[in-house]
This record gives structure tokens, C-alpha cells and sequence, in this order.
């Protein structure tokens, strides 16, 4: 059976009038959200400042240095934001967001006879996507989230469509986006294979086995294709600008969980998962949004093949963040969220259908409140995630570390800190990124959990000490703090505490001005 991929884009008002309301909710979200964004995906968007100025993909200042896990993101925001220089860069990254999440729910209707949906589940599915991209209490507008899940159905969209070159270049850039995306290549593989002995689902392949495997061997070949395509311009691209084409991150993140920062598998089974999907009944498995995702899942193996691809994406996901041993940042959920999203909206579309099968005199209007009730479970506990938002907490402690450096510290002085992305963003100066994320010669010390090693070997003019990241006792031993830096302020620490700023011993003329008029309740302390 051949299928149009986007057949009949004339919309009644019974399809477009929903969707247009439900596409309200991602604005009002990027609305809500405001720029206070979290600090890591400030580290990327410093690369897209300097990018948009024409400084080259730099951390503030030379060399090159591939310390973001999403270049994609990073050119595509860099891009937008030289083409409109009078909004910020930051503001700009949180539009294109909410336009990737306007895309992946769209792209459900578009594809939808690719889905096997008809006008009304697919509608469902679109509207269900677009209601229910925020995960937990916490905001990912502006980082590359959103990117990644419009980028992750588009690419598997074209796979069912059975254009795999399309796919595998589509594929490739989900892996610039983030490098799991290559993950998405063997999940297509596994589909093809599992719809082929489970069921066809009127699928268009051939039914000889060896004509099959052709089959097979083909599409993978153009997926393959268009995944090379990409990958060898990036390659090229990337390692005569850095000497290197992958991002020296995965070393810092396994070093950080066997420091002891709880790991990926810690947080997603004993945190995470029970922010999703709204309130339970006395235990948060036992709730609509999980029941729904239990139908979803069922129908995905047993009736509607093609959807299988987001249960194994899970699997490929999870399995190779839990093999890899990282450390647990919390937007590391995000992605399994969005695709469990997916599944309760199949869930849904599968409840609908039932109810009006099996009840054909009210099974239309049964089928259409279960249909409002699921949608509204989802909505009620995201649209309070957002009016409760707030912003990274770390924000204004950052920001005020940030103003209290424009003044007394120089455009080319050094400042070493483990938490970079506000310094590098709001800031000019060199930032030393204690962790080795942004400062790839610290990463191999890093490793080793020689923590000092970026401090007593660079030297930076520099160097803020937080309560979070303490490696003051380890400076002090010998005498060695005492002999190259002084304290010469403190500031107000994001947990209360203090962030104590070092400055190296320098000449007296180029000593800090501790007298400085300095707002936002800056304070010096003289020694």
C-alpha cells in the first residue's frame, strides 16, 4: 500500500481550531519562562553569542574549543541571532524552542496518514504533544530539548515513510543536536525488522524473505547515506577547528557521578519519574497519565507496529545513559518524558477508538470526554509548572557575580569557576571552567580528580570559591592559596552561603578597586 506522506493539508475547524488553541500553550510557556535560564544552557549560547558576533565558535576568546554537546543548536541560535542583532541571544534561543515544539506537534498532523491516523487521532496526538512538552517543574525552553524531540519525529516520520535518505541526513543532524541521536539509526533498524515478524500492517514491503532483506539492506544503505552525509561536513568542519569532532564532555560527566554526583539511574528511578504526568492515587504509578502510557505501550507492540519505534528509542536511550555511567543532570529526563508523552497520547487515541466501537450510539461523545478529560489531566499540572517557575535559582546569585566582575576585573583577565555558563554568557572575560567542560586541557586532571590542578597550574587572575564545589581546604594545604591570591569579596552564594572571589597578587595599579560604586548589593571586603 503506498502512503502520501502529508495527503489532504486542508484543515476543517473541527482540526485546525484545536490545534491553533493547543499551539497557544508552547507561546504562553516561552512567554512565561522569561531568560533566566539554566546555567549549562548558557554555556552553549555563549558559543552562539560569540558566533553571531563573528568571533568564531569560541568560549569569549581564542582558541576554538568544542565544550557544547549541541553545535547544531548553538549554529542554528548564533545564526538567528546575527540575523536579528537588536534581540538578545538568550531570547532568541528560548523562540526557536518554542517554535521546534510548535514543529513536533505539528508534524503529526502532517504525517499522519505516515502514522496510520485518520483526521481525528491525529489531531489528538498533535494536540496531546502540544500540551504536554513541559516536563516536571522545571523549565527547558532555550536549551536544546525541543530541537532534539521535533528533530527525533521528523526523522521517523521519514523512515516509516520509507524515505531513507531523507531519514538519515535528518538523522544526522539529530546527532549534532545531541550525540545519542545516533542511537535513533538502530532503533529504525529494529523497527524494520520487528514490523516485519510481528505483522505487516499492510506495509508495503515485500513479502519474499530475500526480497525483503534487499529491501532491508537498501533502506539501511540510504540511512546510512544520509547519516554519513552530514557527519563527514561536520567532521570536516569540526577538526580543522578544533582537532577533534566529537565533544570532550563525556569524560567530565562520568568523572563528576564517580565523585560523587548522583548518576542518571539514581535520579530517573528515584526522582524523576514521579514528577510526570500529574497527581496519583496514593502513589504516582497510580495515576490516568500512566495507565494511558501503559495502553499506549500495549498498542504500539500489538496493533499499531509503527509505533514502536518510540518504546525502542526509550530503550536505546535509557540503556546507553545507564551504561555509560553519568552523572544525573535533571534535563536528562526531558527526552524520556516527551517520547513517554507520545505514548499516552497513543493511549488516548486508543481509548477514543474503542469507546466508539464499542458503544455506537455514545461512543462518539464518550470517545470525545475521555478525549478532553486526558488532555486537561495533562494540561492543569504544566500550566502550573510554569506560573510557579521562577527561573534558574542560581540566577541572581550569577548575575551579580557577573556585574560585580564587569567592574573590577579586566576583558582579558582569567576567572575560574566550575559553574561557567552565566560568566561566559554575560560576560567578556576568559572563563577557566574548573570542571574542563569549556577548558579542554583541564579535562585529563579533571579525570583524575586532580581539582586543583586548573588553579595552581594556569593561574588565572581570578578564581571564585562556592560552597558547592570546595576545594579551598585542598588550595590551603602548603600555604599555597595564601601565597598567590587574596580574598577581595563576597557575594551572596545561590544556597545562602557565600561565593568567595580570589584575585591573584598583581602590581598594585591593577589591584581591585574595593571601593568601587557597585548596585545589586554588591560588597567588597578588604583584607
Amino acid at each position: 500500500m503506498s502512503l502520501s506522506v502529508t495527503s489532504g493539508l486542508r484543515l476543517p475547524f473541527a482540526v485546525w481550531g484545536p490545534l491553533a488553541a493547543a499551539s497557544l500553550f508552547p507561546v504562553w510557556c516561552g512567554w512565561g519562562q522569561g531568560v533566566n535560564l539554566n546555567d549549562d544552557a548558557y554555556i552553549t549560547l555563549t558559543y552562539a553569542k560569540n558566533l553571531a558576533a563573528g568571533r568564531g565558535f569560541v568560549f569569549n576568546h581564542p582558541p576554538p574549543t568544542f565544550g557544547t554537546t549541541t553545535p547544531l543548536f548553538a549554529l542554528l541560535v548564533a545564526l538567528l541571532a546575527a540575523l536579528v542583532r537588536q534581540v538578545p541571544v538568550d531570547v532568541v534561543a528560548v523562540w526557536a524552542t518554542v517554535l521546534a515544539w510548535l514543529a513536533a506537534g505539528w508534524m503529526f498532523w502532517v504525517f499522519r496518514r505516515v502514522w496510520h491516523l485518520d483526521d481525528r487521532s491525529a489531531c489528538l496526538v498533535a494536540v496531546s504533544v502540544l500540551l504536554g512538552g513541559w516536563a516536571g517543574p522545571l523549565g527547558v525552553l532555550g536549551s536544546e530539548v525541543f530541537l532534539f524531540h521535533a528533530l527525533l519525529i521528523l526523522a521517523l516520520s521519514l523512515h516509516l515513510a520509507g524515505k531513507a535518505f531523507p531519514a538519515g541526513i535528518v538523522t544526522g543532524l539529530l546527532f549534532l543536536t545531541r550525540g545519542e541521536g545516533v542511537l535513533v539509526l538502530g532503533v529504525m533498524g529494529l523497527s524494520l525488522g520487528y514490523r516485519r515478524f510481528v505483522g505487516s500492517e499492510g506495509e508495503s514491503e515485500p513479502e519474499d524473505w530475500r526480497d525483503w532483506g534487499k529491501y532491508f539492506l537498501a533502506h539501511v544503505g540510504r540511512l546510512l547515506a544520509g547519516f554519513m552525509l552530514v557527519l563527514t561536513v561536520w567532521a570536516i568542519y569540526a577538526y580543522r577547528t578544533f582537532g577533534q569532532v566529537l565533544p570532550a564532555t563525556l569524560a567530565a560527566k562520568r568523572t563528576q557521578a564517580a565523585l560523587g554526583w548522583p548518576s542518571f539511574t539514581h535520579e530517573l528511578l528515584t526522582n524523576w519519574w514521579r514528577t510526570w504526568g500529574g497527581a496519583g492515587v496514593g502513589y504516582p504509578l497510580l495515576s490516568v497519565w500512566w495507565a494511558l502510557v501503559v495502553v499506549g505501550l500495549v498498542t504500539a507492540f500489538r496493533r499499531r507496529l509503527r509505533w514502536s519505534v518510540f518504546p525502542l528509542w526509550l530503550v536505546g536511550y535509557v540503556g546507553g545513559y545507564v551504561a555509560l555511567g553519568v552523572a544525573g543532570y535533571w534535563w536528562y529526563q526531558v527526552p524520556v518524558f516527551l517520547s513517554l508523552q507520545v505514548l499516552f497520547a497513543l493511549g488516548l487515541v486508543t481509548c477514543r477508538e474503542m469507546l466508539e466501537r464499542r458503544f455506537t450510539r455514545y461512543g462518539h461523545r464518550l470517545g470525545l470526554a475521555v478525549a478532553i478529560c486526558g488532555l486537561a489531566w495533562i494540561l492543569w499540572p504544566a500550566a502550573r509548572a510554569v506560573v510557579l517557575y521562577d527561573g534558574d535559582w542560581r540566577a541572581a546569585s550569577y548575575r551579580t557575580l557577573v556585574a560585580w566582575l564587569r567592574v573590577h576585573a579586566r576583558p582579558t583577565d582569567r576567572v575560574a569557576f566550575h559553574e561557567v555558563g552565566y560568566l561566559g554568557f554575560y560576560s567578556e572575560q576568559r572563563i577557566v571552567d574548573l570542571c574542563g567542560l569549556t577548558t579542554p586541557e583541564v579535562l585529563p586532571h579533571f579525570a583524575r580528580r586532580d581539582l586543583t590542578w586548573p588553579l595552581r597550574t594556569l593561574l588565572p587572575e581570578w578564581y571564585v570559591a562556592s560552597p558547592t564545589w570546595d576545594i579551598l581546604p585542598a588550595l590551603r594545604e602548603g600555604g599555597w592559596l595564601d601565597r598567590y591570591y587574596r580574598r577581595v569579596a563576597a557575594l551572596p552564594a545561590p544556597d545562602g552561603g557565600q561565593l568567595q572571589i580570589f584575585q591573584r597578587f598583581d602590581p598594585p595599579e591593577s589591584q581591585v578597586n574595593t571601593h568601587a560604586d557597585v548596585d545589586a548589593g554588591l560588597f567588597a571586603l578588604s583584607e
